[in-house]
């Protein structure tokens, strides 16, 4: 038979209703979490610019739970701005205030937002792990609004036998869904070497054009990748249903 199973590879936590959704229409999948977060404490400092800040910008649901575990939703005062729809969720959850969020769900859509174009002299602190994209703060700043991150988690290796998880995905796995950079990297640095053309070889389902670029530049031909639209669940259901229609 046919290898025709999805490598699930979001964080734990973070799949719940994608695979839900998998095991409602009955499709084969393999979850993996690869990455793991852990939260990281906040300076007094940090503390201090998420009270004063005039906006406040979240780039993950991450960002959000981490410090809904170090601050009382009472004391964020400034408008509140999340990159997706699903962190937007989370944030209003949280402080049951509005939240707003772009139709296209990455840095460049914030920065399309109307309260984003007159941001001078605005203090705009940005919650998000370690690293990223540096797009949204360098153009915040050329627009005279002065930025600062607050890293509120970090995302670490889960240690992993790579080799025996190879072995297990080469009989199943057709398609591998991966929802940033770090996540893609790391599958390319888990399994042996001698593997990578296999890992090439499949279907990959990415959540951006930059993940797009990326992928290419790992060697995976433009014809295996499949862009869905943003990293949210529904989303993410419809590039696995595009995948099953042309595909399987």
């Amino acid at each position: 038979m046919a290898a025709k199973a999805f490598l699930i590879t979001r964080p734990a936590g973070k799949a719940d209703q994608l695979l839900a959704s998998l095991d409602e229409m009955g499709l084969d999948y393999v979850y993996q979490p690869l990455i793991a977060t852990q939260m990281v404490a906040l300076k007094a400092k940090e503390q201090q610019w998420l009270l004063e800040a005039d906006q406040l910008i979240f780039v993950s649901v991450s960002a959000v739970t981490s410090l809904q575990q170090q601050l009382e939703a009472s004391q964020l005062k400034a408008p509140l701005l999340a990159v997706g729809e699903t962190t937007a969720s989370a944030l209003k959850q949280w402080t049951g205030r509005e939240v707003r969020f772009p139709l296209d769900q990455r840095s460049e859509g914030v920065l399309a937002m109307s309260c984003m174009q007159q941001v001078e002299n605005q203090h705009i602190v940005i919650v998000r792990g370690q690293n990223g994209r540096e797009l949204m703060k360098q153009s915040l700043q050329k627009r005279g609004a002065k930025v600062r991150y607050v890293q509120s988690y970090r995302r670490v290796p889960i240690a992993l036998d790579g080799a025996s998880l190879l072995a297990h995905w080469k009989d199943s796995v057709s398609c591998i869904l991966v929802t940033s950079d770090e996540i893609m990297q790391q599958l390319f640095t888990l399994v042996p070497v001698s593997a990578h053309d296999w890992l090439r070889q499949r279907h990959w389902i990415v959540v951006s054009p930059r993940m797009h670029d990326s992928a290419l530049a790992m060697g995976i031909p433009v014809a295996n990748i499949i862009l869905a639209d943003n990293a949210n669940d529904s989303a993410l259901m419809a590039a696995i249903c595009h995948y099953k229609r042309d595909y399987l």
